[in-house]
This record gives C-alpha cells, sequence and structure tokens, in this order.
C-alpha cells in the first residue's frame, strides 16, 4: 500500500518545501511530476485518493502554523491540533479534484490541459462562497525572486501557478521520454520559454510614473495577547515614536496596522488611544458601527475623515455563516459578534494619491486588489494583524501574498502590522524598505506609482480555467480507455 501511494506522498512533501517556513522555492518546479506520472492512466476516483494523499503530505506542514497560533490562543496543544487536522483534511480535496481532473485529461489526449485544470482549482478554492481560501498558491511559492512573478502581471496568480504545473508537466514528459516524440515535448519547451524570457523583460523594463513616498508604521505592540489596557498604552507610546522616524521627509501616505482604533455609530470621526491630527494623509484600520451594524474598515484622514469598509471577511474568526437558519450556531459567539462585509470595493482619495485598501485577509484576495486598479488606484495599503502567527510559517505567507499584489496590479504597496511584518514593496515586487520584527519604528521608501489597468487577459483567465474544470471533469470516457497523448510513440 505505501509504495503504491510514494509518489503522492513524495509530491505533497516535495510542495510543503517549495513554501512557507522552508521556502525551497524551486522545488515547486518539479513537485508535482510524482503525482503527474503517477495518475497517468488511471480512473478519476483512484486518481482522486492519490491526489488527496499529495494534499494531506503538503496540507499538514503548510498549516502547522494553525496548530500553533490556535496552542497559543488556547493554552492547549490538543485544541490546536483539531483545526489543523480538520482544515488540512478538507484543503486536501482540492489536490483530490484537480488529480481526477488531471487524469481524465492524460486518459482523453488532453495532457495540455493540465495546467489549466490547476489554475481551474486554485480559482474554485479561492472564490467558493462562504468557504473562499487563497492560502499558499501555487505562485507565491516563488515571493522571494520577482523575476519570476511577472506571468502574475499578465493573467494574475492562476496564470503563474499554470506556468509553473507546465514545467512539472515537462519534467513528467521527459520521465516518459521512451513513450512520447520529440515534437511533443518541444511544444511544452517552447511555451516555458516564452513565458520564462518574457517574464525577465517584463522584470527588466523600467517603470514609468509618479515618484511618491509611502511609509508603513510598526507600532511594536502585541494586538493580539496581551490586555487591551496594555495595547492602548502601548499604541499611545508607540505610534507618535514610530511616525517620528523619517519625520524630517515628507511623506506621500502614512500607513498605520489594522485594529488600532474605531468608528462609533452617529459619530464624524474614529477614536483611538493616539493624537488622530495627523499632518500627512494617513490611514489605518478598526471597527466601525453604524445602526447596528458592525463592519472593518479603512479610515483615511487628509484633512477630513472617510472610510472603505471590508468586503471578505474570515470565517468563524469574524462571522458565522447561516447563523440565521441554524440554531446551533449560535453557540459559535464572536468577542465583537459577528462582522457584516462591505457591500462594494471602495477605492479612496487619500491627499494626492488614490489609494487601494486591503485589511489584513483581503489581502490574499486578487479579485479585491484588481477591483482597486479597475478603480484607478495607484498604490496599494494593507492593514494587518498578524501578532497571532508570529513565530509560524503564516508570516512569510502573508508577505507572499503583498508582494503578489503589486506585482498583479503594477502599482506599489505599503504593508504595515503591529509586530510586523512591515514593508514597502515597488510595484515589480521588490521589498525596498522593511522593519525589523517587533520594532518601533516605521518602514519608508520613494516608490514609482501610476494608475495601471488590470490586462484583459487577467479578467477573463480565471473564467476560462473554470469552465476547463467543469468541463473535464464532465467529460465522460469510456472506463476501459487507456491513456493516451498526443504523438505518443506506438
Amino acid at each position: 500500500m505505501l509504495k503504491r501511494i510514494a509518489p503522492a506522498i513524495c509530491a505533497g512533501l516535495l510542495l510543503a518545501l517549495a513554501f512557507p517556513p522552508f521556502n525551497l522555492m524551486f522545488l515547486s518546479f518539479v513537485a508535482l511530476a510524482p503525482l503527474l506520472i503517477d495518475i497517468r492512466g488511471k480512473r478519476f476516483w483512484a486518481a482522486f485518493g492519490r491526489g488527496y494523499v499529495c494534499g494531506i503530505f503538503f496540507a499538514l506542514p503548510n498549516m502547522f502554523w494553525l496548530e500553533q497560533f490556535v496552542a497559543k490562543w488556547t493554552g492547549s496543544i490538543f485544541y490546536g491540533i483539531i483545526p489543523w487536522i480538520l482544515v488540512g483534511a478538507a484543503f486536501s480535496l482540492y489536490f483530490a479534484l484537480f488529480a481526477a481532473a488531471a487524469s481524465k485529461a492524460w486518459r482523453s489526449n488532453h495532457a495540455w490541459l493540465i495546467p489549466f485544470l490547476w489554475a481551474g482549482v486554485e480559482v474554485l478554492r479561492s472564490t467558493i462562497p462562504f468557504l473562499f481560501f487563497p492560502w499558499s498558491l501555487l505562485g507565491s511559492s516563488l515571493w522571494k525572486t520577482p523575476i519570476f512573478l511577472q506571468p502574475a502581471w499578465w493573467g494574475g496568480p492562476y496564470f503563474l501557478g499554470a506556468w509553473i504545473v507546465l514545467i512539472n508537466l515537462l519534467v513528467a514528459l521527459f520521465w516518459l521520454k521512451d513513450e512520447y516524440s520529440f515534437k511533443t515535448v518541444r511544444i511544452y519547451v517552447a511555451c516555458t520559454v516564452l513565458v520564462f524570457a518574457a517574464s525577465i523583460l517584463s522584470y527588466l523594463a523600467p517603470l514609468s510614473g509618479k515618484t511618491v513616498r509611502l511609509a508603513a508604521v510598526q507600532p511594536g505592540v502585541d494586538l493580539a495577547f496581551s490586555p487591551k489596557w496594555q495595547r492602548d498604552a502601548g499604541l499611545a507610546a508607540n505610534i507618535p515614536k514610530a511616525l517620528s522616524f523619517g519625520a524630517a521627509l515628507k511623506r506621500d501616505l502614512t500607513v498605520l496596522p489594522e485594529a488600532v482604533s474605531e468608528w462609533a455609530a452617529q459619530s464624524d470621526s474614529p477614536t483611538a488611544p493616539f493624537d488622530l491630527n495627523f499632518a500627512e494623509p494617513t490611514i489605518m484600520g478598526g471597527q466601525r458601527n453604524a445602526s447596528g451594524t458592525s463592519y472593518q474598515s479603512m479610515f483615511a484622514f487628509d484633512g477630513s475623515w472617510k472610510f472603505a469598509d471590508k468586503t471578505k471577511l474570515v470565517i468563524f474568526g469574524e462571522y458565522v455563516p447561516f447563523r440565521q437558519y441554524l440554531g446551533f450556531l449560535n453557540g459559535f459567539s464572536l468577542p465583537g459578534g459577528d462582522l457584516s462585509p462591505g457591500s462594494e470595493v471602495k477605492t479612496l482619495d487619500v491627499g494626492t494619491l488614490r489609494v487601494g485598501g486591503l485589511l489584513c485577509f483581503e489581502a490574499l484576495f486578487e479579485e479585491v486588489a484588481r477591483k482597486h486598479a479597475t478603480n484607478g488606484a495607484e498604490c496599494l495599503a494593507i492593514m494587518s494583524l498578524d501578532d497571532w502567527y508570529q513565530g509560524t510559517g503564516a508570516i512569510d505567507a502573508l508577505k507572499a501574498g503583498a508582494i503578489l499584489r503589486a506585482v498583479e496590479n503594477r502599482i506599489p504597496v505599503a504593508r504595515s502590522a503591529s509586530l510586523g511584518p512591515s514593508m514597502i514593496i515597488d510595484a515589480k515586487g521588490n521589498i525596498v524598505a522593511q522593519a525589523e520584527i517587533g520594532k518601533t519604528t516605521t518602514a519608508q521608501a520613494n516608490v514609482i506609482s501610476a494608475t495601471q489597468a488590470p490586462i484583459f487577459l487577467r479578467t477573463i483567465f480565471p473564467w476560462a480555467t473554470l469552465l476547463s474544470l467543469a468541463v473535464m471533469i464532465a467529460l465522460p470516457l469510456k472506463p476501459d480507455e487507456e491513456a493516451k497523448t498526443p504523438n505518443k510513440r506506438r
């Protein structure tokens, strides 16, 4: 039994090593090849099982941060293990779906569709209502090498992931070289090299636009595990101190973290433990209450106050779905009550800049950042509360998300978190300023900023991959059909 599932185990472990906290990123170019070779010729449910095994051996190392976080939060290793196992088991179903669809692509003579099927599964898990979870998308494994990330500018993170799977497919074809003609393999080689060359050229092309100075404030206060009085005292002392770093240089936008303020109903401005009379355009995150409804929001000040509400909430963290229909869910009591999502992705004019705000979890969603770019955003601002995950692999994963949002939209990103990571990222995905984790300071830098409307391919590619996934899953095949591929040697 172990011998039969060894390729799937190998694929899962290699892929896990490509991601944080290990960051052996180039393994992502070969990690899925053992699975692709193994499922070739297998029927739907056999491949589904192999994919599930691969997913388990990827998800458990990749999501160990969940066990660490919950164990620290509850004070119980046992309570940490339960959600870690459950989430990993559920997440693995997406790998199973991919493997099953890919096996049908092999058997139906459409192996070239396999990269699109992977992308379709990533789109599905990132957008499925209530359960959306765009965690560790394949392209984010390359977050430390922006020169490889540029395909995300053309087709988003899903296109980047499809290219990586294309390379894995090419490795599988080389492994099976005795069965496939050179003509078949060279097509995959040409596509791989073409995308890589275009990525290099895109990365080296000069940026055009106006130079702006962005600042990301890092108070150095634990906003997750310290009592409220201690948090407030720390913010009152540390935010003015952090703002003083580099204050002699005029800043076009200053970004503070999430959860540092609140906006009460019927009030015309937010409140915070520190002085809100900012000398420069400033934004921050906090909870907004309006007529009995609570939102997680971005608050912006440039002489007057304005706000934009978060549209993507954390399931069971910020709201409990179907509570009004399923009575037993009332037992899930959230500390601040259920939050409501904003009705639209709102991009704000703050000072001289048009700013797209992303609040914590929202920064993982490419479509939210894409909407800001469509709305004319000149920069993205991420206000986060990462204190829950300090010391875990989640920190690098969150950094990876911020870098991808910059590359995809070709606009700079300022990311502020109370303990970090706080950083400034340029439009090519380079970290140009970064605060030391836990330190009270401000990361700031000059970057090139310009309005960049998303390329049309980026809008249609997710839908095209979802369609290819649906068609392949629904495609009828004869139960005894042999594995085939174009130009296979007889």
